[in-house]
């Protein structure tokens, strides 16, 4: 997949190099750029692409007053995600995606950037559910998504590039490499960052006693000139381990 990570960050740049300024545009345009870069290298069709499905209620917990309305559409109790590529011709493996998008504005240094972490960490919470999703139920809606793999896909500016490092105190937690997230592993994290994980997620992940897991698998930098920041698009693959045996989850 490495070709098709490079050739998105492509696209990012082209994109950025186009609109000068780096926040000229949003995470839409991210999830855009990455779905219309996979149509083309896999030589996909639209359909093979689903765009912010429900998560199966089975990963997360439902509230009451969801059974009594059955709303539709975006709601805070029904938990979306944002990408699904289903292509067997194509693919060995179907592909689950999560996107973040943090630049630099004008107003970000009176902003939080403990949560914009948190929000990473949340979305670690939501891929390694799906991740465990194993469709025992037959719903026809979903499949069973143990093989597809599982993509936190963000791109920021020095907004994130450099945060937490050569700073001082507990909000300076730094982006990692690896995230195990383990209820040990995060308390050592503020709880501005760990408040940012949706209660949703974290009670399933103990009901399913489970840890997610994160791996950097792409990084690419772009450095700054006159018209653009330094920029980087970072690619993690999530998975998660079970906490009795410890062990990965194995693709076949």
């Amino acid at each position: 997949m490495n070709e098709l990570f490079r050739l998105f960050h492509k696209q990012v740049k082209e994109r950025i190099s186009k609109y000068i300024r780096f926040y000229s545009f949003g995470e839409d345009s991210i999830r855009y750029d990455f779905y219309h870069t996979a149509l083309n290298f896999y030589n996909l069709k639209p359909t093979d692409l689903i765009l912010e499905q429900a998560i199966p209620q089975t990963q997360f917990t439902e509230k009451k007053r969801d059974k009594k309305n059955q709303k539709q559409g975006r709601h805070k109790d029904k938990p979306e995600y944002d990408l699904r590529i289903d292509a067997n011709s194509s693919l060995k493996n179907g592909i689950l995606a999560e996107f973040a998008f943090f630049r630099q504005t004008e107003i970000s240094n009176s902003q939080d950037r403990t949560a914009r972490h948190g929000k990473l960490l949340n979305e670690i919470h939501r891929l390694a559910l799906l991740k465990h999703f194993n469709n025992q139920d037959n719903n026809p809606i979903y499949k069973d998504f143990t093989n597809y793999k599982c993509l936190l896909i963000c791109v920021t500016d020095s907004e994130m590039i450099n945060y937490g490092r050569n700073e001082r105190g507990r909000k300076a937690e730094p982006i990692q490499k690896e995230y195990q997230l383990s209820e040990e592993y995060l308390a050592d994290f503020p709880d501005t960052i760990r408040k940012a994980i949706d209660e949703k997620f974290s009670k399933q992940i103990k009901k399913f006693n489970i840890i997610p897991t994160a791996k950097l698998i792409f990084e690419q930098n772009e450095i700054a000139n006159n018209e653009t920041p330094n920029w980087v698009t970072w690619i993690w693959e999530v998975d998660f381990k079970n906490k009795k045996t410890t062990a990965n989850t194995v693709y076949n």
